[in-house]
């Protein structure tokens, strides 16, 4: 492994935890604001940065664009998504949540076929089907843990598949759009549809010190981790960085652990294990078949 590979994969493992911390910092939040009020904080600092970022680099040539429905459909689907998600962090346990949301490759495989005309072969479908017993396992009533709440199940699993729905759409878009294109303007809708409900704001706390840092909190390690995101991708391929995304799971444990006294249960570790050795077939069929097409 080069030093261009270990760098690629370092900014990966900080990604993940980013994400993770921001997935922390909106669960916090959630106990003083609403979820769609969660989603316009997490787009709204994103939406500046690469705003001020677009005009110090003078690209706003950049933002042109002949597709627009294309934007605004994505922009429906990810910021539904997002305050979906929101919603199921504010009932659920960030392990589980974090957890189903992995389910989001799954979801792909299935809407590859009906939506994108791909051809799903039997690995990828057995893929699948051990990706939804791990789901099972993870929310499974009859485990020692307190049972889940069933909104909050369905949330998280809706949460991954309108993540699914995003990267079917950015596939769908990939030919024509560029990716400072298509995520300014995803973070552009996601503000402007969200700050339409701020007039009514559902605020469960009034304003304080400890609310305005978890703000900061989510703002900044929502652009990090976008921007290490980014750059490990420049740096090491998809299969090398994917696996690495997955510590997301390990993070999601040691904040429930230490802010929530919640310790893994073994359908946590057992569900968590095939939904993410399912994605890992998923992956391998995937770069199997790009070699039969090179």
């Amino acid at each position: 492994m080069n030093n261009k590979v270990i760098l690629g994969v370092i900014f990966a493992a900080i990604s993940a935890f980013m994400l993770a911390s921001m997935s922390l910092f909106s669960k916090l939040l959630s106990s003083y604001l609403g979820p769609i009020e969660v989603t316009f904080f997490r787009n709204v600092f994103s939406f500046i940065a690469l705003l001020l970022w677009i005009l110090c680099a003078r690209k706003l040539a950049e933002l042109k664009t002949g597709r627009p429905w294309a934007h605004i459909i994505r922009g429906v689907i990810g910021t539904t998504g997002i305050v979906v998600g929101m919603w199921a962090l504010s009932i659920m346990p960030l392990t589980e949540t974090t957890i189903l949301l992995f389910t989001s490759p799954l979801f792909v495989v299935l809407l590859s076929y009906p939506i994108l005309k791909e051809k799903v072969g039997p690995y990828r479908l057995s893929a699948v089907l051990i990706g939804f017993i791990g789901v099972f396992i993870t929310v499974s009533p009859f485990s020692s843990h307190e049972p889940l709440p069933i909104l909050g199940i369905i949330l998280a699993l809706i949460w991954g598949f309108e993540s699914a729905c995003v990267y079917i759409c950015l596939r769908w878009m990939g030919n024509t759009e560029t990716s400072t294109r298509t995520v300014f303007y995803f973070v552009l809708f996601g503000t402007l549809a969200t700050s339409v409900h701020l007039p009514f704001a559902e605020v469960k706390a009034p304003l304080s010190f400890d609310m305005l840092w978890i703000i900061v909190g989510l703002g900044a390690t929502g652009l990090i981790s976008l921007l290490c995101k980014t750059q490990s991708l420049r740096l090491a391929e998809a299969s090398i960085i994917a696996p690495i995304m997955y510590t997301m799971i390990i993070w999601a444990f040691v904040f429930d652990y230490l802010l929530w006294d919640k310790e893994p249960t073994i359908n946590n570790i057992a569900g968590a294990g095939l939904i993410i050795f399912s994605n890992m077939l998923i992956l391998y069929r995937e770069q199997k078949k790009k070699q039969k097409t090179v």
